[in-house]
């Protein structure tokens, strides 16, 4: 793995996204654990040494990683947020949105965004997940979920299908990388106690209205 990052490194790339270790590790995710985490979820499981815990051996993993890739900008996904806190500089905190069912990207963007958004520049800085950009949703609601993160100040990304290049879009798009370039923007949500995805944002002093 390390020798992979350095290799990465070399190349001349700046963003490393490091993913899918948890499962990696333990075989499985966080809400399929009921008694014990094992792996393949059928059996009680443990590291060969079983001198440290779960816990201390993928911090060490983690430590490794970021020692392998200085200088990179590290990007957590699927890691555990309070272990690879002052670790990666930036973490993807939900499970992924989608260019294919708004619902999702309601449940796994607008919620996670709402809910995690305390954690932004505190263990790292927050990634909501994607603006998936595709035929399949409706511009006039993942325009919302663009403009929302653009003005959230926290990391805008975007996966435009090229199927989806229109003069709309683009305007859009080049409006909110503009704004989310700086990152000054106070962001939060204001109705969060009533609903899951709060359609209710306080940004930068002024109340805005979305519709998801």
């Amino acid at each position: 793995v390390l020798e992979g990052i350095r290799n990465i490194k070399e190349w001349g790339y700046d963003l490393l996204k490091h993913d899918f270790t948890t499962m990696d590790f333990l075989g499985g995710y966080a809400f399929e654990f009921k008694d014990f985490m094992s792996r393949g979820k059928k059996e009680p499981w443990h590291f060969s040494d079983r001198t440290r815990t779960n816990a201390e051996i993928i911090v060490d993993f983690y430590k490794d990683i970021r020692k392998a890739a200085e200088g990179v900008v590290i990007m957590g996904c699927n890691t555990l947020s309070h272990l690879c806190a002052g670790l990666v500089e930036v973490q993807r905190i939900g499970d992924d949105t989608s260019g294919v069912e708004w619902e999702r990207t309601k449940n796994m963007g607008v919620n996670t965004l709402a809910f995690r958004m305390c954690q932004h520049n505190v263990f790292y800085a927050i990634d909501a997940d994607c603006v998936g950009i595709t035929p399949q949703i409706a511009w006039d609601k993942n325009e919302q979920w663009l403009d929302l993160v653009a003005n959230s100040g926290t990391p805008l990304f975007v996966s435009l299908s090229p199927d989806c290049y229109t003069e709309e879009i683009l305007f859009d798009l080049q409006k909110a990388f503009q704004v989310n370039s700086k990152q000054l923007d106070v962001c939060e949500p204001i109705d969060w106690l009533n609903t899951k995805t709060p359609n209710q944002w306080m940004i930068n002093g002024k109340i805005r209205s979305f519709d998801w």
